[in-house]
């Protein structure tokens, strides 16, 4: 699961954009073209530089991906793995929102103990679908079903 998350791609990228223009503004100008009609062709080739920069600094640091089995699953973001487990360790599953309203799955270990929050928020994915995916890979013959909290708030 994974979804790229444009809001801070461009805000990434904006500052590169400007700089790519500056670079290409004071380079015509120290060539003497810079009162030529090729100017706005040099010049509009700074949106894909400087997007192009900004979408790579948004994969390193900030791509967030979910990748899940009915065994395992790994959160990587960036170029970092943040978080990674088996089904088998949690319990208890349940969708919590965080401090920006945005939905997550929280998982349990135990009713009242560890838990680990992944971030859904950040794919493309519905909350309750997936939550009920989730569900199935930790129900077993002994775990006993419980029902979810009205309401998790983070």
């Amino acid at each position: 699961m994974t979804k790229t998350q444009v809001s801070v791609v461009v805000s990434y990228s904006m500052p590169f954009v400007l700089l790519s223009a500056i670079v290409i503004n004071n380079l015509l100008q120290a060539y003497g073209l810079s009162g030529t009609p090729s100017r706005l062709v040099f010049l509009s080739t700074a949106f894909p530089i400087g997007f192009s920069i900004g979408r790579a600094i948004y994969l390193r640091w900030s791509h967030t991906l979910i990748a899940f089995d009915s065994q395992s699953f790994s959160v990587v973001k960036g170029s970092k793995e943040i978080a990674t487990g088996f089904w088998r360790s949690y319990r208890f599953v349940s969708i919590i929102i965080d401090r920006y309203g945005r939905p997550n799955l929280r998982l349990y270990k135990s009713i009242d103990g560890d838990h680990l929050d992944l971030p859904i928020s950040r794919t493309n994915v519905r909350p309750q679908k997936i939550r009920d995916r989730v569900q199935g890979f930790l129900e077993t013959e002994k775990s006993q079903r419980v029902s979810p909290r009205a309401v998790e708030a983070a």
